[in-house]
């Protein structure tokens, strides 16, 4: 019978996210940088002013972000669709760790507000105008 309950053990703790294992959250590294210098441009009408997207990022136990969930929208597909993608890229951790100390796949999670500004900005003189595209930052 222990010979049983040992196997079904192991089983478990073979098809148990390796999230769920940590005993420690990811920590981020320099998040001030992630977002900063984005160089992403929204089209004025189309980001809405802006938004919040909750976000819940994967982390590797190498650190980097291997996926990313919306948990809760902006309202607007193209500004989550592109935190999400910029977040991807650019954010690195360190790793949960297990009980043992060891790094292991964790779960991060946090809310970015991003805000367009209230009008276009004017073209720079001397230059062919630009349209109505702003940039998008973090508020």
């Amino acid at each position: 019978m222990a010979l049983v309950v040992r196997s079904a053990l192991a089983l478990l703790a073979l098809v148990t996210p390796a999230a769920a294992l940590a005993q420690t959250a990811p920590e981020p590294l320099a998040p001030e940088a992630w977002l900063k210098d984005s160089g992403w441009v929204c089209d004025w009408h189309a980001c809405d002013g802006g938004g919040t997207v909750r976000l819940a990022l994967t982390v590797t136990p190498q650190g980097r972000v291997k996926a990313c969930e919306i948990i809760e929208s902006s309202g607007n597909v193209r500004i989550d669709e592109n935190t999400c993608a910029m977040l991807t890229r650019r954010a690195r951790f360190t790793p949960a760790k297990d009980k043992r100390g060891r790094p292991v796949e964790g779960r991060w999670e946090s809310r970015i507000h991003w805000k367009v500004p209230d009008e276009p900005p004017a073209p720079p003189p001397a230059a062919a105008p630009q349209g109505d595209q702003a940039p998008l930052r973090p508020a």
